[in-house]
């Protein structure tokens, strides 16, 4: 239970054999070879040796892969895939190895339908913004529909027009006598063809010799020439554009129609969207060997543990030669190993930090207080069935990914704990047995509690939940001091751990002394003083003169980041409270209707409702809370992490996962 021991595997093979060792390594997932890249990223090649160049055609298959990807996302968006409710935790569709294998002959024509189909939606979006202009110009025209001549016509030999827009709504006769007012000398005729808005359209006609006077006149008025100057009468030209959108939308439905009929390609298109991006890991790999005319060299991490069955099945397949060496811890990636109880908490690890070299895998003492808190802060039988027999049967059903089936074993071995704590505090979907057999069979069932917070026994509870963060801060300060005695810093173990182990301690038994124990009292005390004094004379020993004194009093503050961290774990108590709390207020309005029907049937509406709700916040706020008592309270104690995780070369896929081959 621990971080595996890595071994720096080095293979030496035939150039002509470089596709097909990748290939396999490739389907085998087991060698990371990126590591030793980023940490060899500025070495040379050996003498003799040099790498090529990849990243173009790497470049030409993601590009591939990219425009697959672009291709169902427009299927996506014209033909939804159905998926059920439990599809979400099945991850990726599985298939065989020599599947997969077959991608690369149905390649080019799955890239030809993908091309096809962005080619539709490019077409689509296009042809959609052609019919916004269309419609833009139809709005434009609206206004000059009643007109029987084109917008640029200009009038006779004998007589000017004049089309367009003047200011305000005008009628003919206050346009007319505007005109008048401006231009008395002008014999004018006017039509009104419309109103937009403050603007009315106007149809003008005079003697082509008192053009330039009305001219003058319409600009004190605000004249506008139409934006659009058609050489058709509107109405044909509004026509015409109507039926250019008609047309543009049945284009855009025979282009739809085509892309939903492309849809029974989709499993094709994603497998060949996979098959892209693993050659593109291959070919990114190709640049990191180093090669000579005839050889190349492969170098990766592998578990030390995992190399002669390594060596074995490449030896088998191929004439290669496998060297292995001990790995530079600093330089090493990171892969824990951790038994069935333990495995699920990797992710909590993970998602604070991997271990370093000098760090211990953490996860089988966070596993056992994740669980051991979570359950304590949900604290309900009920929930916790619900917790546990829905993790199981989504993990045997559903088939999930790895990824997923950890997270539901963790959820798993979390509603166990739910249900164990929930039989201490005697909670069933809170107190439901005792108020349902109370209210509709006059006899109150309630069931036995070794620890009732609900009704007299929360102190008590606040007590227990301060004894556990005090266990888990020894837990935290004793991994300390064993990982700097095995790392040889004995002296820091016993100063800067040791004697504040013994300081708690020495505390925890003087309390002990004053409420329970008085016998205990004087050692606690005694203890503790003996302690604080190791501390004083020890923590400034770096330090120069007087400064050592002054630093070894400072040290002392330190009790107040503890006494913080106990007073934390006083939400154990506050988040069971709440839970029970909450169950009990459910239980109640469930049967304020009465015992008739009507309560019969408010009580089966409001209990799975209410309790789905507190179910569901009160999982979230244990979910959160128990890995704050893990990140802070207990990693602060001996933790630091930063460690690279180990990247196995493997198929990069997104869509489909290949099953996996037996290694034995």
């Amino acid at each position: 239970m621990a971080k595996l021991k890595m071994a720096l595997v080095s293979v030496y093979a035939h150039r002509e054999d470089r596709a097909a060792v990748l290939e396999q390594l490739q389907r085998w997932g087991v060698m990371d070879l990126e590591t030793v890249a980023l940490s060899e990223e500025t070495a040379a090649c050996p003498e003799g040796f040099s790498r090529e160049e990849t990243e173009a055609q790497t470049a030409g298959y993601e590009r591939n892969a990219a425009e697959i990807d672009q291709a169902l996302g427009v299927l996506n968006e014209y033909a939804p895939q159905k998926k059920g409710l439990l599809a979400s935790f099945s991850g990726r569709r599985e298939i065989s190895q020599e599947a997969f294998s077959a991608a690369q002959d149905d390649a080019p024509e799955q890239l030809k339908t993908a091309y096809r189909i962005v080619e539709l939606h490019r077409k689509i979006a296009e042809t959609r913004a052609e019919i916004v202009r269309l419609k833009t110009g139809v709005a434009q025209l609206a206004l000059w529909e009643a007109l029987d001549v084109p917008l640029s016509f200009s009038g006779t030999t004998s007589t000017a027009a004049f089309i367009g827009t003047v200011v305000g709504a005008q009628t003919e006769e206050s346009l007319l006598c505007a005109l008048a007012e401006r231009a008395p000398e002008v014999d004018v005729s006017a039509e009104i063809l419309g109103a937009a808005g403050e603007q009315t359209a106007v149809f003008l006609l005079c003697a082509r010799a008192q053009a330039d006077a009305l001219a003058e006149a319409l600009r004190t008025l605000g004249f506008a020439r139409p934006a659009q100057l058609t050489t058709k009468i509107p109405r044909d030209k509004i026509a015409d554009r109507t039926a250019r959108i008609e047309a543009h939308e049945k284009e855009i439905e025979a282009a739809a129609d085509e892309i939903v009929s492309l849809a029974d390609r989709r499993e094709a298109l994603e497998l060949t969207a996979d098959y892209f991006l693993a050659r593109a890991e291959q070919n990114r790999t190709v640049g990191l060997l180093d090669q000579t005319e005839h050889a190349f060299r492969l170098r990766g991490y592998l578990p030390e543990r995992e190399v002669p069955l390594f060596r074995k099945r490449l030896e088998e397949a191929f004439a290669v030669s496998v060297e292995s060496e001990p790995a530079d811890e600093e330089l090493a990636p990171v892969k824990l190993r951790n038994n069935a109880f333990c495995y699920p908490a990797e992710t909590i690890t993970e998602m604070y930090a991997l271990p370093t070299a000098q760090d211990i895998d953490p996860t089988p003492i966070t596993s056992f207080f994740y669980y051991f808190f979570f359950g304590m802060m949900l604290a309900d039988a009920g929930y916790g069935l619900l917790l546990a027999l829905g993790s199981w049967f989504l993990m045997h059903k559903c088939r999930p990914e790895t990824a997923m089936r950890r997270n539901l074993k963790l959820f798993f071995y979390c509603g166990v704990s739910t249900t164990l704590w929930g039989l201490v505090f005697g909670s069933f979907f809170g107190d439901a047995v005792a108020v349902i057999s109370e209210h509709f069979f006059g006899h109150r069932v309630a069931l036995p509690a070794l620890l009732d917070p609900m009704n007299g026994d929360a102190v008590q509870l606040l007590i227990l939940s301060i004894l556990l963060g005090f266990v888990q801060i020894l837990v935290g300060l004793g991994t300390k001091f064993y990982i700097l005695w095995k790392n040889g810093e004995r002296l820091s173990a016993v100063f800067d751990v040791g004697f504040w182990i013994t300081t708690l301690l020495g505390i925890a038994l003087f309390v002990l002394g004053m409420t329970l124990l008085p016998p205990v009292k004087i050692v606690g005390a005694v203890l503790a003083i003996a302690s604080a004094v190791g501390l004083v004379a020890t923590q400034g020993r770096s330090a120069k003169g007087v400064m050592k004194l002054f630093s070894g009093l400072a040290s002392l503050y330190d009790i107040t980041g503890y006494v913080s961290d106990l007073l934390s774990f006083s939400r154990l108590m506050a988040l069971g409270l709440t839970s029970a709390a909450m169950a009990a207020v459910f239980n109640l309005l469930g049967t304020m209707a009465g015992k008739g029907v009507v309560g019969l049937l408010v009580l089966l509406i409001i209990f799975p409702v209410g309790h789905a709700v507190n179910f569901g916040l009160n999982a979230l706020g244990a979910y959160v809370h128990t890995l704050r008592l893990q990140y802070v309270e207990l990693f602060s104690k001996f933790y630091e992490g930063g460690g690279r995780a180990f990247k196995p070369f493997a198929i990069p896929s997104k869509y489909v996962r290949i099953k996996e081959e037996n290694q034995e």
